[in-house]
């Protein structure tokens, strides 16, 4: 799967939200480019792929499919991002942890 896709689906954004979120952060693009970047029709310029990068916390060449493994910061981002938009706190992850461990 395309990682632009993938990184959209994961935070549960459709290509019109994800277009609305990209347009309001500088990166006017519309959702049939996103569709035909993802698609693979068409690719974008270096600076979109470092926009998007920037946008999904994630480096360019993880964002092109270069290589299958996220970086540290990368792994971080993700998770900071899913922990906000699930309201969990360091605190839950540790407590999670300490009764796994137990």
């Amino acid at each position: 799967m395309n990682r632009i896709k993938k990184l959209r689906l994961e935070r549960g954004l459709t290509l019109k939200q994800l277009s609305s979120q990209l347009n309001a952060v500088g990166l006017n693009t519309t959702f049939t480019s996103l569709s035909r970047y993802e698609r693979g029709d068409r690719y974008p310029k270096f600076v979109t792929w470092q926009k998007l990068a920037d946008y999904f916390g994630v480096s360019v060449p993880y964002l092109q499919g270069q290589y299958d493994h996220l970086t540290k910061k990368e792994a971080v981002s993700i998770i900071r991002e899913i922990m906000s938009a699930q309201g969990i706190t360091k605190r839950d992850i540790k407590d999670t942890l300490k009764k796994e461990s137990q």
